[in-house]
């Protein structure tokens, strides 16, 4: 049986959801796991005939069972309830199954938005969101909000040592590519280009004097708030990655 396994990424977790039942999930207002929070840690063929087999030997804890599971690509932890199994019976043929405290209910999942695993340190991409079309991307960094045109955008997850997790934005425009890192994942948003760039006043409080007062501090998240309520009264089409 060929499967694949998705646990939850604990820095993603922000409603807390990893090991808890399917009933919490639907109590936080979602029908379906969010694929977004998932990443794969092992894609492979197993001995298996039936999920209850697959449990057994994924969820072995004393250190033999630890370096087997190592052995045969599984970089995740032991598993657990809040994962989701893929039972591939064909190449794009597959059924997901969430590990439930009882049993394995099956659910929909939308794979295509999880997470690959981390692979190495240095970058190479092993999953990436991308967008691919004219439009800008916000951010804040270091120097505040960030905007900048774009044909092509990446988010790269990674890890910076074998303890910190990191993130690349990679985006092309005028065929370069730049990039900035970040050691957490950042909001970044990404609007269509129909009507160019927002005003520069959309951040100033209205004028009263010769000198120009920000609404929000340059650090604010608040900005990228006023950026995300321009787009609407605009009708822009926009996400967050």
């Amino acid at each position: 049986m060929r499967i694949t396994i998705y646990q939850i990424i604990p820095e993603l977790d922000q409603e807390r959801l990893m090991f808890l039942p399917l009933s919490c999930f639907q109590k936080a207002g979602y029908q379906t796991p969010p694929a977004g929070i998932y990443e794969s840690v092992f894609c492979g063929e197993t001995e298996a005939a039936t999920l209850e087999e697959i449990y057994r030997i994924f969820n072995r804890t004393d250190e033999a069972d630890t370096k087997y599971l190592e052995k045969i690509g599984f970089t995740g932890h032991s598993l657990s309830v809040s994962d989701i199994l893929e039972v591939q019976d064909a190449p794009g043929d597959s059924r997901f199954y969430f590990c439930d405290t009882f049993g394995f209910p099956q659910i929909s999942f939308q794979k295509e938005h999880a997470m690959l695993p981390v692979q190495n340190h240095n970058y190479i991409p092993y999953e990436q969101i991308i967008r691919s079309k004219s439009g800008h991307l916000a951010y804040l960094d270091d120097s505040g909000l960030s905007i900048h045109p774009c044909i092509q955008v990446q988010l790269q997850r990674c890890k910076y040592s074998q303890c910190q997790l990191g993130y690349r934005l990679r985006y092309l425009y005028n065929d370069s590519w730049k990039q900035r890192e970040f050691l957490e994942r950042p909001a970044v948003l990404f609007f269509e280009d129909t009507h160019g760039l927002p005003p520069k006043a959309l951040w100033y409080k209205p004028p009263a004097s010769p000198v120009r007062i920000p609404r929000y501090p340059a650090h604010s998240p608040e900005n990228l708030k006023l950026l995300e309520e321009w787009c609407q009264n605009q009708n822009i089409t926009y996400e967050y990655l």
